[in-house]
């Protein structure tokens, strides 16, 4: 008889072979409209997970301020733009292959009243500019993000803040890492 111990390495070993499939499928993925490649499938994170990292930047001291730039590269639906721009009074851009949820983002946007704040577009992260940013949320697979960690490299300063939700970034030492709702 299975312990409960065996059934959460049981159910971890699904979710994780689950997230693996994920990332192999997204990688081969091309987008129809301009043929790039994605690096994740749009994904939501949880209100507590956003909450959550939040707080810890605050706690951190890494606060936004109304001069500083968040970038969310493969925002979705924009909740982490609208979020951050409600809690820090920042301005906000986001880049998104998929122009569905770039329609939604910017509908949010809008019900929000944010759009003197908040600035979303169709595009692909690779060729965006970020180099005025001074947070960078990025979700993507592991596979995905030694590429973008390249980019980053080049276009940032030194005190900008990378947010890689999900996974950590091959080779960057992270000021902190913890999970939340099923993410690190």
């Amino acid at each position: 008889m299975a312990t409960p111990g065996d059934r959460r390495r049981q159910v971890r070993q699904l979710v994780l072979d689950a997230a693996r499939a994920r990332a192999n499928d997204a990688l081969t993925l091309k987008s129809e409209d301009c043929n790039k490649e994605l690096f994740a499938p749009f994904s939501p994170s949880p209100v507590a997970v956003i909450d959550a990292v939040w707080a810890k930047i605050e706690g951190a001291q890494l606060s936004l301020t109304s001069n500083d730039l968040l970038v969310d590269l493969g925002c979705g639906d924009g909740r982490w733009l609208v979020s951050g721009v409600k809690r820090f009074n920042c301005s906000a851009f986001g880049v998104e292959l998929d122009e569905n949820l770039v329609k939604r983002a910017k509908d949010q946007v809008h019900r929000e009243g944010l759009e003197h704040k908040i600035k979303v577009e169709v595009g692909d992260v690779m060729q965006t500019d970020i180099s005025n940013a001074k947070v960078v949320i990025v979700y993507a697979f592991a596979e995905s993000l030694s590429g973008i960690a390249e980019m980053l490299k080049t276009q940032l300063k030194e005190d900008t803040n990378v947010l890689s939700i999900g996974f950590r970034v091959t080779g960057w030492k992270p000021l902190w890492s913890e999970r939340e709702g099923g993410l690190r």
